[in-house]
C-alpha cells in the first residue's frame, strides 16, 4: 500500500480530531458550541498549515485511518487465520516465530523499501542487529513501530489480528507449509518456460 497523499492525511487529521471531539460531546464532556468551536479550530489549523500531520508516529497513526477507510484492506490476507491452521491455540507465537527468521526480517525490509517510501532504513538496520539477540523477540506490532512498516497490520483486541500484503502473506505461508512452497515454485517455473 502506498503512503497516504498530503491530502489524504489531512483528512484523516481532520476526521480522527472531529470524532474524538463528537465521542466527547456524545458523553456531555463538551459542550454544543464548544464542539462547534473546536470543528472550527480544527480546520484552522489545516488551512494554515499547522495540523501535526509531519510527526512520525501521528503520521503512522493517521496512514492507518487512510488504509482503514479509503483503502479498506480486501487485499490484505490475515496472517492469523493462516497461523490458525498450524496452531489453534496460540497463532500469535507463529507469527513470532516466522519472525525469528533472519530471511524473513531481510525480505519484509525489501518488500518496505519497494513499496514504502516512509521506510525506516536505519531503524531496519538496527533492528537486524537487535534480533540476533536471544532475548529479543520481535512482534508484529514492534516490527511495525520501529522501521515505520505498512506491509503488515497488527490489530489489538476483540478484532484484532495480524494482516499482511499478499506477497507478505505468501512468504508466511510458505514458510509454514511445504507443498504450498512447493506448488508455488512448480507454478512459477512452468510460466517461466
Amino acid at each position: 500500500m502506498e503512503r497516504a497523499s498530503q491530502s489524504e492525511l489531512l483528512w484523516a487529521y481532520a476526521i480522527t480530531r472531529d470524532e474524538y471531539a463528537k465521542r466527547l460531546s456524545e458523553k456531555s464532556l463538551l459542550k454544543a458550541e464548544d464542539l462547534e468551536f473546536i470543528r472550527e479550530r480544527i480546520f484552522e489549523l489545516i488551512n494554515r498549515g499547522e495540523a501535526n500531520i509531519h510527526d512520525p508516529k501521528e503520521e503512522q497513526r493517521l496512514q492507518a485511518v487512510v488504509e482503514k477507510y479509503l483503502y479498506p484492506e480486501v487485499d490484505y490476507i490475515s496472517l492469523t487465520d493462516i497461523a490458525k491452521r498450524f496452531d489453534s491455540a496460540s497463532p500469535s507465537y507463529v507469527i513470532q516465530s516466522w519472525l525469528r527468521s533472519r530471511n524473513t526480517i531481510a525480505f519484509l525490509g525489501q518488500w518496505e523499501k519497494e513499496n514504502n517510501c516512509n521506510f525506516d532504513e536505519q531503524a531496519f538496520q538496527q533492528l537486524l542487529v537487535d534480533v540476533h539477540s536471544p532475548l529479543y523477540t520481535l512482534t508484529p506490532a514492534r516490527w511495525i513501530e520501529r522501521v515505520n512498516a505498512v506491509g503488515i497490520i497488527s490489530r489489538r483486541g476483540k478484532n484484532g489480528g495480524t494482516t499482511a500484503h499478499p506477497f507478505i502473506a505468501c512468504d508466511f505461508e510458505m514458510w509454514n507449509d511445504v507443498a504450498f512452497r512447493y506448488r508455488i515454485i512448480e507454478k512459477f517455473l512452468s510460466h517461466s518456460h
